[in-house]
């Protein structure tokens, strides 16, 4: 994952850099440098995003049948 899909994902989730390091028990910094390229964004990330994105869905879902 290149560092721009990386910051677009956050994003579409609707999540600041300090909501997703809170929740990924990471630090802000460590964000941050995945976004400006300063660190290599690993590979499972692929995967906690897809999670993510899975649970928003599904939030959303539950929502609009209220």
């Amino acid at each position: 994952m290149e560092k721009d899909d990386f910051k677009k994902r956050r994003e579409r989730l609707g999540m600041t850099q300090s909501e997703l390091a809170e929740i990924l028990g990471m630090s802000v910094s460590a964000i941050s440098k995945y976004e400006m390229g300063k660190n290599e964004v690993p590979l499972y990330f692929e995967f906690i995003f897809e999670s993510l994105e899975a649970r928003k869905i599904k939030e959303l879902q539950s929502l609009s049948n209220n």
